[in-house]
């Protein structure tokens, strides 16, 4: 078996794809967790800048800065969404002479109507439509968004 040794570690070279291969598989048995979960970091850090998507200390802090952020940002997601949906439904509801939170206070009044019915045996209808879906009408169905504007005000009269 011919060996060369090379200028870091002196680690040795084979000549051979069988030899290779049985080097590979020995170092592998060696340093396998340790070598899985640094290839699994390095691999999570492609595409960072410097030494950070090579090394895998540096690799490892920003891949941990990396997922805290994106925890953090699931979050905010959620929060800049429910922000816009309501900025849509204030500025749809707005056309026909009603705020955004009267709008939502007249919803909730028949439901409370609702729940006191349920109570004394009477039934009343309620509208149940989230944030999303009316800030949707908003947008894409004016019509439709109208007919529910007219039903609220209707209810509370």
């Amino acid at each position: 078996m011919a060996k060369v040794v090379t200028a870091n570690h002196a680690t040795p070279l084979f000549f051979g794809l069988r030899q290779q291969q049985q080097h590979q598989q020995q170092q592998s048995q060696i340093r396998g967790m340790a070598s899985k979960k640094h290839k699994r970091i390095i691999k999570m850090a492609k595409g960072y800048r410097g030494r950070a998507n090579r090394c895998y200390r540096l690799a490892l802090q920003r891949v941990e800065k990396a997922l805290q952020y994106a925890y953090r940002d699931r979050k905010v997601k959620k929060r800049n969404f429910r922000k816009l949906w309501i900025q849509r439904l204030n500025a749809g509801v707005r056309q026909y002479g009603l705020s955004y939170s009267r709008f939502i206070h007249m919803m909730q009044q028949p439901k409370m109507m609702m729940e006191e019915g349920r109570q004394q045996g009477g039934g009343a209808g309620g509208i149940r439509l989230d944030r999303k879906v009316l800030a949707d009408l908003a947008c894409n169905e004016p019509f439709s968004f109208k007919a529910v504007v007219d039903v609220v005000k209707m209810m509370n009269n």
